[in-house]
């Protein structure tokens, strides 16, 4: 393949646009030998099989029975209890003999009670009125928002480093097709340069230079595959399958249509700052839990027992039984707690300034990674653009050396220089290549697009 054609399939602009239907619409690939996995397809099994998000997406589960929890302090609050006692060594009182017929002034041992007692109770208390019970389920509600949203997050971040890998991953596997170019390249110039040694039309000092820029190929292809090894291991970590499972992206990298990287800061779709809205909306809602404290509290009981006594458990013994029941109201008024809650509530609203501080630190630091973001990827441009015109210049120095050299014009250092040159102008053109796509991606979640765009593939599902 063409240097230039294989370039031109690199363009993470292309890249970006699956993003649109990341999470919508493809099924999970099938399982087979090896596995073969376009961007899209590497994210939405990263989504489904990532343990990390899975337990990210636990909280969500857990709160919502947290809520639940919350609610069922409202519903009637039944329980029972029973007991059973051998009072076996009755305590006695002494009272007044004259109560007896005895003389005045003395007293008489009695004992109260029998020896064996059973007793059971059901208890019903229903809740009529708590200040604090509506802000709870409020507050249980909201926190569910944030679970949602840090879930998001997660995914977010997942996205990302899902993309990352998978780009470093191609621009290796491409930086890996480039040097086995050059390899087969050098082999056919060194057995030329040897026949032409042979002949006596060379020196041995330019088949040793060959034989020097060979084996450092060797050694390149080498480090290439081994960093190749590493971001495909990575990648199935990422994905939640197993490192010893064959892995192989799709070269469909420019495929797809493109995507302009907006250059409008949308506040509003950043996810960091969205949960610390969520956590202050939080703070506000327990600060006003704790005032309700303030407030006077009903509920209504109902209690029904029934006891049975005895002085032998043997068969055929007497019991004495009977039951006893009540029912009321109960008004719970607070009068002083030694200023607890008012110490309470100063800390939270403490905590509520401490947070706006926090948001306008973090809206601060989010114009700058705008900014910055938005440099870099005008620099990378910049570099790339330059890289791509010196690699341009390269490989016509290459033609024309190599034409020289094969018409015996030029000397074999002036090829191996300029063959060394086109290495490294091709080297440079792949690293701007990474830097600029990696920098499109950058600008994509600093502006917030990145958020705007999953958030609308969710909607389309």
């Amino acid at each position: 393949m063409n240097f230039n054609m294989l370039i031109r399939r690199l363009s993470l602009m292309g890249l970006l646009i699956v993003l649109f239907a990341t999470i919508a619409t493809a099924q999970t690939p099938a399982t087979t030998d090896t596995l073969v996995l376009s961007l899209r397809e590497a994210i939405q099994l990263a989504i489904k099989q990532n343990p990390q998000l899975q337990s990210v997406q636990l909280d969500e589960e857990i709160n919502r029975y947290k809520i639940k929890e919350v609610k069922s302090s409202a519903l009637p609050q039944v329980k029972a209890n029973a007991n059973y006692n051998d009072n076996y060594s009755i305590a006695s009182q002494l009272l007044p003999a004259q109560f007896f017929g005895g003389a005045p002034g003395t007293y008489q041992k009695v004992q109260f009670g029998t020896r064996y007692n059973m007793n059971a109770t059901v208890q019903l208390t229903q809740k009529i009125y708590d200040a604090g019970y509506k802000t709870g389920v409020k507050a249980a509600k909201e926190s569910q928002g944030y679970y949602e949203l840090n879930t998001f997050k997660s995914r977010e971040e997942l996205i990302y480093q899902v993309v990352n890998l998978y780009v470093q991953a191609q621009m290796t596997e491409k930086q890996i097709e480039l040097v086995q170019g050059n390899m087969e390249r050098m082999k056919i110039l060194l057995d030329i340069t040897t026949s032409q040694f042979r002949e006596g039309i060379i020196k041995k000092v330019d088949v040793d230079q060959l034989k020097v820029n060979s084996t450092n190929l060797t050694t390149q292809l080498s480090n290439s595959q081994n960093s190749y090894a590493q971001l495909m291991n990575n990648l199935k970590t990422i994905l939640g399958i197993s490192v010893y499972v064959p892995l192989k992206m799709l070269n469909n990298l420019g495929s797809e249509p493109t995507l302009p990287v907006s250059d409008t800061l949308l506040l509003n779709q950043n996810t960091e700052l969205n949960l610390l809205n969520y956590q202050i909306k939080l703070q506000q809602l327990n600060t006003d839990n704790i005032r309700a404290g303030y407030q006077p509290s009903l509920s209504a009981f109902l209690n029904y027992g029934r006891q049975a006594q005895t002085n032998a458990l043997f068969k055929g013994s007497q019991y004495s039984k009977f039951g006893s029941g009540v029912w009321g109201l109960q008004l719970t008024v607070p009068i002083f707690d030694g200023f607890e809650r008012r110490n309470k509530i100063k800390q939270s609203t403490l905590t509520v300034k401490q947070m706006e501080l926090n948001k306008k630190y973090l809206v601060s630091n989010i114009n700058s990674d705008f900014v910055n973001a938005g440099n870099n990827l005008s620099h990378n441009q910049q570099v790339l653009n330059a890289q791509q015109e010196n690699m341009q210049l390269a490989e016509e120095l290459y033609t024309v050396a190599k034409l020289s050299y094969t018409e015996g014009i030029s000397p074999l250092p002036e090829l191996v220089n300029a063959e060394n040159a086109l290495r490294e102008a091709q080297t440079q053109y792949l690293t701007a290549l990474f830097q600029m796509n990696i920098a499109q991606l950058e600008k994509m979640k600093t502006s917030g697009q990145l958020s705007k765009i999953i958030r609308e593939s969710n909607q389309v599902q």
